[in-house]
């Protein structure tokens, strides 16, 4: 995850380079886990479910974020430090069980070779884009704040999950043609 310090810096008492070790040990692990749905379940069927939850799951993740904000001040054990790490990590799991791999696989099974070329340059792009824009969004809303950045790509899954449920096809087992 891009940012990841600054933005697990405001979950208090955790180091943010251990919430970052962490990240990338189950980013690793739900790997696994996401070929084994590949492999038993449709591209189609594993984007709406998953999806629906991980929509759930950054939300989660801003609403909590946003009451450990609110306690860093008045209460030294951050009630909410352990649940906002808890959500972050199972969303890490969701990705790597849906859009994280499905994404390359659909392009690869529903294009043509070229346009998968331009397809990628597009995700790249809004990678770049994503990058550039967190850091000023960061200090533009302060750090306390974070917790709307969440709750807000929640809304943005929310989205991506009623457009998998309208334009996306199933490939499972199916030949190109």
């Amino acid at each position: 995850m891009f940012y990841s310090n600054t933005i697990f810096s405001s979950l208090g008492n955790i180091s943010p380079d251990m919430i970052t070790f962490l990240v990338g040990v189950v980013n690793f692990l739900s790997t696994f886990g996401g070929l084994y749905l590949l492999f038993n379940y449709g591209r189609r069927t594993i984007m709406l479910y998953v999806g629906s939850v991980m929509a759930l799951v950054l939300v989660m993740v801003g609403f909590t974020s946003l009451k450990n904000a609110h306690f860093v001040g008045e209460d030294a054990d951050n009630h909410w430090t352990i649940p906002s790490l808890i959500l972050v990590l199972l969303f890490i799991a969701l990705f790597e069980f849906s859009s994280g791999p499905i994404t390359w696989l659909y392009m690869a099974e529903i294009m043509q070779d070229k346009s998968v070329s331009v397809a990628t340059v597009l995700n790249w792009l809004v990678n770049l884009l994503i990058s550039l824009i967190t850091p000023n969004l960061i200090k533009k809303i302060g750090e306390d704040n974070i917790g709307y950045i969440f709750v807000a790509v929640g809304c943005t899954t929310t989205l991506g999950t009623l457009f998998v449920y309208a334009f996306m096809l199933e490939t499972k087992g199916l030949t190109p043609q």
